[in-house]
C-alpha cells in the first residue's frame, strides 16, 4: 500500500457552484416565513425554487421544495417552470440514490430544455445526468454527458460552464486513472476558477489539479497548487477545505519521505474532523495515518488505525472507500503469516476497486497480492499479479506505483535466478526513481516548504505586532482619559515605535536565518542527489556481471566482485561525509587531507569509466606516466571532482571522439588538464559555468541525464582544498578544464 488516499470535493463544488449565491439558514427563514403570507402561486412557485437551490446539506428538503414548485408549475400549465422543476427534482433524487425517478426528471429537464431553446440549462441538466451515470459507476457514460454540457456551453460562449464541466470531468478522469485527460481538462477549469471565480471557490479546483499531478508523480507542479489552495482555506478559515488540504498534503509529504511534515497535517486533519465530527474523513484520514505507520515500522499502530477505519467504513453503504482500508488489513496479514485472512481483505480490496474503477489503487493491490502469493510460494501467480499491476500503472501514468512494482519485480526475477530481467526491472526502478526525485525537483519541493513555512511564521510576528500595537493603542486611550497627559502620548508613542523597529529587526533576522538554512539545506540535497548517482551507476552495471548462477568464478568475475564490494565501500563513506557539504560551503569543514598521488587517482578513474566510454566509442587518452605526482587533498573529494570531470567530459562528446587527460608539474603546482573534443562551451555560458542548477545550452549527446549540479559541487570541494579550477573552451573546438593543487612539498613548506 504506497499511495495515500487523496480527496476531491466534487459534491460541494456541484451544489456550490451550480446554484446562485447561497445564503444559508436566515434566507431560508426568511422564504419559509414569506410564503406563510403569500398566495399568489407565482411567488409561491418562485420561493419554493429558490428554497431548493439554496439548500446545501438536507437532500431531502431540497427534493421536498422542488417536488412543491413542480405542483405549482403543473397547476400555472408553465413549460420552463415544469422544466426548472424537474431538473432540481433530479438533482436531488439522484443524490437520494432514487435513480429511476431521478432519470425521469432529467430526461423530462433536457426534453423541455430543448424545446424551449435555454441551452445554458440544457448543459446543467447533462451534468446532472453526467452525475446520475457517475453514481452508478457507468463512468463512460458519465464522460460522455459532461462532454455534452461542455460543447452546449462552448456553444453559447459560457465560460463558467465551460470551466465548471471540464472540472467534473478531470476528477472523472482523474478517478478512473485517466491522468493526462484529467490534468487537461483541469487546466482549462482552473486558468477560469483563477482567474474569475471567488476565493472561496477557487481552492477546489487547484486541489483537484493537484491529486492529478500527484497520481502521476509530479510532486513539485502538485505540492505549488496543495499549498496554494491550502493558503485560501486557510485565509477564509473553511473546515471542509482545511480537512481535505490537510489530509492531501500529509499524503504528498508521506510520499516524499518528509515524515514529519506529513505527521504535522495529519494531526491538523484529525483536529478539524473533531470538530465536524464526520466519521468517513476520520476513517479516510486513519487509512492514510496507518500508511506512516507501516513506513515508520509501528504495525501495531497501523493495525489498530485500520481496523479503526474499516469499522467506520462498514456503517456506510456501498462504500468504495473499504478498498482502502481492507488493502492496508490484507497487507498487515500478510506480514504477519495470516494467509487465509490476507487472502480475504486483498479480494475485498480488489472488489472494490473493480466496482468503483479506482485503477490507482489497484496497481498497489495486485502488488500486495503478489507479495502474499510469493511467501506462499506461488511464484507464478505472483508474476501475474505484478505483471497486471505494473500494466495498469503504465497506462494510467501511475510513476510512483510503477517504480514500487519495478523493485518488487526485480526481487521476483532475482529470487527464481532470471538475472537478465532482474537487471531489466532493476533499471527501470532506478530510472524511475531518478525522474520521480531528480536534483532540480527535490530543490523546488524544499524551497516551496520553507517558503511556505517562513510565510508562516512571518504572518505569526504580523499578528503578535498587530496585538501589541492595539494593546498599546488601549493603554495609550484610558491614560489619555484618564491623566490627559502629553507626556504619557510621547512616552507610549516611543514604546511603541521601539516594538514596531524591534518586530522588524525579528523578522529581518529571522529571514536572514530561514534563508541560510534553507541555502545549506538545498545544497545538502541537491548533492546527495547528484554525487551518489555515479557509485550507483557503477553497481548497476557491474551486477550484471556478477549476479549469475553459483559456480566458480573466474579471475575476471572475482575482479568484479571485489569492484562491488569497493564501490559499495565508497558509497557508504559518501553517505556520511556528503552531510559535511553545507560546512564546506562556509569552508569551516575538517578536511581528512592526506598525501595522495594524482597520477595514479586519475589513472583509477579513467579505468572505471573504459565501459561508459566504449559504448559511446569514445577513447581516453592519457599521458600519465609512472611519475609521482603527489598533493594534500582529500582523497574521497578528489575521486569526485575527476569523476564529475571525466563523466561530464563523456556525457557531451559525440561518439568516436577523443579525451585526453595529461598532468605536470610547474611552478610549485600539479596541473591536471581534462580535454575533450566536443560542442565547446560559449562565453555567455562560461560566465555561470560554476553556479548550481545551471542548465548550459550544449546538451548531451545520447539523452544522458544531466542536474545542472556537477561543475558547482567540483567548485566547493576543490575550494575547500585550497586548489584552483578553470575553463578554457571555445565553441566547436571542445572544452579543457584545469585544476592547480600545489605540490606535497610545496603544502609542507607552508605548514612548517
Amino acid at each position: 500500500m504506497i499511495n495515500g488516499i487523496r480527496l476531491i470535493c466534487v459534491l460541494a463544488l456541484m451544489w456550490m457552484l451550480n446554484s446562485a449565491q447561497a445564503y444559508g439558514q436566515p434566507e431560508t427563514d426568511s422564504l419559509l416565513s414569506i410564503l406563510e403570507t403569500t398566495d399568489v402561486a407565482e411567488d409561491r412557485y418562485s420561493i419554493w425554487i429558490r428554497l431548493s437551490i439554496i439548500e446545501e446539506s438536507d437532500a431531502a428538503k431540497g427534493l421536498e421544495y422542488a417536488s412543491n414548485s413542480h405542483k405549482i408549475a403543473v397547476q400555472l400549465d408553465d413549460e420552463l417552470k415544469k422544466a426548472c422543476a424537474h431538473q432540481l427534482m433530479g438533482r436531488w433524487q439522484a443524490y437520494l440514490e432514487k435513480y429511476d425517478s431521478s432519470r425521469y426528471n432529467l430526461d423530462k429537464s433536457i426534453e423541455l430544455f430543448e424545446s424551449l431553446d435555454l441551452q445554458k440549462a440544457l448543459a446543467k441538466s447533462f451534468s446532472y445526468l453526467a452525475f446520475w451515470y457517475e453514481n452508478q459507476r457507468q463512468f463512460d457514460s458519465s464522460a460522455v454527458q459532461y462532454n455534452n454540457a461542455i460543447r452546449i456551453s462552448k456553444a453559447i460562449d459560457d465560460l463558467s460552464g465551460v470551466a465548471l464541466y471540464n472540472l467534473y470531468l478531470g476528477d472523472l478522469e482523474s478517478n478512473r486513472g485517466n491522468n493526462p485527460a484529467a490534468i487537461n481538462h483541469l487546466e482549462i477549469a482552473n486558468n477560469y476558477f483563477d482567474k474569475y471565480s471567488s476565493i472561496d471557490s477557487a481552492w477546489i479546483s487547484l486541489n483537484s489539479l493537484a491529486v492529478a499531478y500527484d497520481e502521476i508523480g509530479l510532486y513539485a507542479q502538485a505540492l505549488t497548487y496543495y499549498l496554494k489552495a491550502y493558503g485560501i482555506v486557510d485565509q477564509i478559515d473553511d473546515q471542509e477545505g482545511k480537512l481535505i488540504l490537510a489530509n492531501n498534503l500529509g499524503t504528498i509529504y508521506n510520499e516524499l519521505g518528509k515524515m514529519d511534515e506529513a505527521r504535522e497535517y495529519y494531526a491538523r486533519g484529525l483536529e478539524t474532523v473533531k470538530i465536524s465530527g464526520n466519521l468517513q474523513d476520520e476513517a479516510l484520514l486513519l487509512n492514510n495515518l496507518s500508511i506512516l505507520h507501516i513506513e515508520e515500522g509501528d504495525t501495531l499502530k497501523a493495525l489498530q488505525s485500520l481496523r479503526r477505519a474499516h469499522s467506520l467504513q462498514q456503517s456506510e453503504k456501498e462504500n468504495c472507500d473499504l478498498a482502502y482500508s481492507c488493502e492496508g488489513l490484507g497487507e498487515i496479514m500478510t506480514w504477519q503469516g495470516a494467509f487465509d485472512s490476507a487472502n480475504y481483505y486483498l479480494s475485498e480490496a480488489l472488489r472494490w476497486s473493480d466496482k468503483c474503477e479506482m485503477r490507482g489503487n489497484q496497481t498497489s493491490i495486485y502488488r500486495n497480492m503478489a507479495l502474499l502469493a510469493a511467501r506462499q510460494g506461488r511464484n507464478s501467480l505472483a508474476k501475474k499479479y505484478l505483471i497486471r499491476s505494473l500494466e495498469i500503472a503504465d497506462k494510467g501514468n501511475y510513476s510512483l506505483e510503477k517504480k514500487e512494482t519495478a523493485k518488487e519485480l526485480f526481487k521476483y526475477y532475482n529470487r527464481i535466478r532470471d538475472f537478465k530481467n532482474a537487471l531489466k526491472y532493476q533499471l527501470l526502478y532506478s530510472n524511475l526513481k531518478d525522474s520521480l526525485f531528480d536534483a532540480e525537483s527535490t530543490e523546488r519541493i524544499a524551497r516551496m516548504t520553507a517558503e511556505y513555512d517562513f510565510k508562516r511564521e512571518i504572518e505569526s510576528l504580523e499578528y503578535k505586532k498587530m496585538a501589541d500595537e492595539m494593546k498599546l493603542n488601549e493603554e495609550l486611550r484610558q491614560k489619555e482619559a484618564n491623566q490627559n497627559s502629553i507626556l504619557v502620548v510621547l512616552v507610549l508613542t516611543t514604546l511603541l515605535a521601539a516594538t514596531l523597529g524591534r518586530s522588524y529587526y525579528l523578522v529581518q533576522n529571522h529571514n536572514k536565518k530561514l534563508t541560510a538554512l534553507n541555502e545549506e539545506k538545498n545544497t545538502l540535497m541537491g548533492v546527495v542527489a547528484h554525487d551518489l548517482r555515479s557509485p550507483l551507476n557503477n553497481i548497476k552495471g557491474l551486477m550484471a556481471l556478477v549476479k549469475m548462477e553459483n559456480a566458480d568464478l573466474s579471475p575476471e568475475q572475482s575482479h568484479y566482485f571485489h569492484l562491488v564490494d569497493d564501490t559499495m565501500e565508497r558509497m557508504r563513506d559518501m553517505i556520511d561525509r556528503v552531510l559535511d557539504v553545507s560546512v564546506v560551503e562556509d569552508m569551516k569543514v575538517n578536511l581528512n587531507l592526506k598525501k595522495v598521488d594524482l597520477g595514479e587517482t586519475m589513472n583509477f578513474v579513467a579505468g572505471n569509466f573504459e565501459l561508459l566510454a566504449s559504448k559511446k566509442s569514445i577513447n581516453i587518452h592519457s599521458n600519465l606516466t609512472t611519475k609521482e605526482h603527489f598533493i594534500f587533498a582529500d582523497y574521497n573529494y578528489l575521486l569526485q571532482v575527476i569523476e564529475n570531470l571525466l563523466s561530464n567530459a563523456i556525457k557531451f562528446s559525440e561518439s568516436g571522439k577523443n579525451i585526453f587527460l595529461s598532468i605536470f608539474q610547474e611552478e610549485g603546482n600539479e596541473t591536471m588538464i581534462i580535454r575533450d573534443e566536443g560542442p565547446g562551451i560559449s562565453e555567455e555560458d562560461q560566465k555561470r559555468l560554476f553556479t548550481k542548477f545551471q542548465k548550459l545550452s550544449a546538451k548531451p549527446t545520447d539523452n544522458e541525464q544531466s542536474t545542472g549540479l556537477g561543475l558547482s559541487i567540483v567548485k566547493k570541494f576543490i575550494d575547500a582544498m585550497d586548489a584552483e579550477i578553470s575553463c578554457e573552451s571555445e565553441l566547436g573546438k571542445g572544452t579543457s578544464f584545469v585544476v592547480k593543487f600545489k605540490t606535497a612539498d610545496e603544502k609542507e613548506k607552508e605548514l612548517i
